[in-house]
């Protein structure tokens, strides 16, 4: 994924993270940041024109909150990863932001390192969440385990996959990496990528050894 062009846009009225992520950027030369709104009136009318691959969301903007524009770009650019960049670190605005539209959620105060990690983790299907909230959010899990629930099936009951979720499922449990399983399907690397976050989100898990696992506690493989 390092040498694979990511186009990056920030949303956030900060200018000291800007520098940051300008700063991160160096450790991936080859990643541009095609576009930057520090409002949410701005990042309307520009982010959903923008070609980007990743957008960063901070959710404290000075004219609005970021979770609207999570909404929006999920519907306006559906291929695109969002990725909150915050300082929120509470679970009501995790959850929120899941429920919009968001694919990770990583706190301000990570080191420019963990910020690129997050965006490859993104890009190869995965969810990255900063370790506190991952926490909180498990005990979410656990705490709604004997409920029917959106989050992946009540009582260990197996989720309902699609057809299509069902053969990307086992071509993962068999080791293939997005673009192959994409190459063996005959469809997009970027919906490739959406069949897994709906895998990871019906199941509960946040890596592909545990989806698989979940999947196979659960007799789907």
């Amino acid at each position: 994924m390092s040498s694979d062009i990511v186009r990056l846009y920030l949303i956030e009225d900060d200018r000291s993270i800007l520098r940051f992520v300008e700063g991160a950027l160096r450790h991936r030369p080859e990643w541009r940041l095609v576009g930057h709104s520090d409002t949410v009136a701005h990042a309307e009318v520009m982010a959903p024109n923008s070609l980007a691959d990743v957008f960063l969301v901070d959710l404290g903007l000075p004219d609005g909150s970021g979770e609207d524009m999570l909404r929006l770009l999920a519907n306006a650019k559906p291929d695109a990863e969002l990725l909150v960049f915050t300082v929120f670190g509470d679970e009501s605005r995790l959850i929120r932001a899941l429920q919009r539209g968001a694919t990770g959620y990583v706190l301000k105060g990570c080191t420019e390192r963990e910020l690129i990690e997050a965006i490859e983790q993104i890009r190869e299907g995965g969810a990255p969440i900063s370790p506190l909230l991952a926490r909180m959010l498990l005990k979410q899990f656990r705490a709604a385990e004997s409920d029917a629930d959106a989050w992946g099936g009540p009582d260990g009951r197996a989720p309902v996959l699609s057809e299509r979720e069902t053969d990307v499922l086992h071509l993962v449990a068999q080791g293939y990496v997005n673009k192959e399983i994409a190459q063996r399907l005959n469809i997009g690397v970027a919906t490739v990528s959406t069949h897994i976050k709906n895998l990871y989100r019906k199941l509960a898990v946040r890596t592909r050894v545990q989806v698989v696992r979940a999947a196979q506690a659960r007799g789907l493989l």
